[in-house]
């Protein structure tokens, strides 16, 4: 396990993450801090809050008729930056001399109003460039706030020590959208948020798949329903359980479609354990965390092959990729697992070895502390910290 317990670490996380000193936090985020914190003198987690007011105002000013496209936008809006990282910066005084680093999740706001003689390193699954280039139905934006937000979002990831992304996707936008320097850009991937200790013993009989994903068209969703009558034709028993989503669509679900909604922790688990294959055919995904999970409960994975999605399935071993947006090769993938249980079994079981070789929270940690070991030398040499 790489440690620097001598490196006193301030975290700043975003308002709706648990505490990651809670008992049986499952959340990505706190699970992040708690390896962390085994690894680093974790001095605090601070959240930047802002007045009930202040989001409201915030949040009115990225309306959208959409509902989805509202709560998508909501976050990128330059006002709520700036309140941000103001409440951010009372914190931070409040820490001062206490930390050596601050570790910040995302880029919603910057640590701190002066960064000149702060370092601080991102840890951050996506950049704003990536999703107006790819999906901009996820960031509709003025051209003056797009333009400002690329600006504010650049700035925050040049000043950084480092910058840790969950993929060399993400990497590349850092890189190559905002012009930092690419040794200290570092991909570190993610972990698991649950999972299951074996497979062994799991049965792959069943032909049931499983979908997960709060944004129903983002995550492909519709493209999936418009794959599964085929697959219902070629595998009558066939059924799909699509949980996340709190609304249905207006139209009528095909045949063999169950829409259980949100489902909590435990719910999750028992959906897992009960599938036999996962899909997820997003038309977007900056990582897919839900891929993770899906393989740690020993799910082969059918998603894109765009975005980060080839780096978390390995095409023929852990799953399958398929083009976006096209329900037939979708249907091809979903009958060629459904109908050979023990290539299921295989591909799932492969899966599930690789969350454990790769994808654990502590992996990740190891990770984030060789970089810094790399990027703080390289700073301390250079006089930026």
């Amino acid at each position: 396990m790489a440690s620097n317990t001598a490196l006193r670490v301030l975290g700043v996380s975003l308002p709706d993450v648990s505490d990651w000193r809670e008992q049986g936090a499952q959340g990505k985020w706190s699970q992040f801090f708690g390896a962390l914190a085994q690894r680093v003198e974790l001095v605090d987690v601070v959240r930047p809050e802002i007045s009930r007011t202040d989001f409201y105002l915030g949040r009115a000013k990225g309306f959208h008729p959409h509902l989805d496209r509202w709560r998508a936008r909501a976050g990128f809006n330059p006002s709520l930056a700036r309140k941000r990282t103001d409440a951010l910066q009372r914190s931070l005084l409040g820490h001062t001399g206490s930390y050596d680093l601050i570790m910040q999740l995302q880029t919603l706001c910057a640590p701190g109003a002066d960064r000149r003689d702060v370092p601080y390193a991102i840890y951050t699954d996506g950049t704003m460039a990536l999703t107006r280039r790819l999906y901009p139905p996820r960031a509709l934006l003025s051209a003056s706030e797009a333009e400002w937000w690329m600006r504010f979002e650049a700035d925050v990831c040049q000043s950084a020590t480092a910058v840790f992304t969950f993929s060399e996707f993400a990497r590349g936008s850092v890189i190559e959208d905002y012009g930092c320097s690419p040794d200290r850009v570092i991909a570190v991937g993610a972990g698991a948020n649950q999972l299951v200790g074996s497979v062994a013993e799991k049965d792959y009989s069943a032909p049931r798949v499983m979908f997960v994903g709060i944004d129903f068209t983002c995550k492909g969703g519709y493209v999936l329903l418009q794959a599964w009558p085929t697959v219902r034709k070629r595998v009558p028993n066939a059924e799909l359980i699509i949980a996340g989503p709190k609304r249905k669509p207006s139209r009528r679900l095909p045949d063999g479609v169950s829409w259980v909604g949100w489902v909590d922790r435990a719910g999750m688990t028992s959906l897992y354990q009960s599938a036999s294959v996962f899909a997820m055919p997003s038309l977007f995904d900056a990582w897919g965390h839900a891929f993770i999970e899906a393989m740690g409960h020993g799910l082969p994975c059918i998603g894109t092959s765009c975005c980060a999605m080839p780096e978390i399935i390995d095409d023929g071993v852990t799953g399958r990729l398929v083009p976006r947006h096209e329900p037939e090769p979708l249907a091809d993938a979903l009958t060629e697992l459904l109908t050979d249980p023990a290539k299921t079994a295989a591909m799932g079981q492969a899966a599930h070895a690789n969350v454990l070789k790769e994808h654990l929270w502590p992996d990740v940690a190891d990770r984030v502390m060789s970089g810094l070991d790399v990027t703080l030398s390289v700073g301390a040499g250079s006089g930026q910290i």
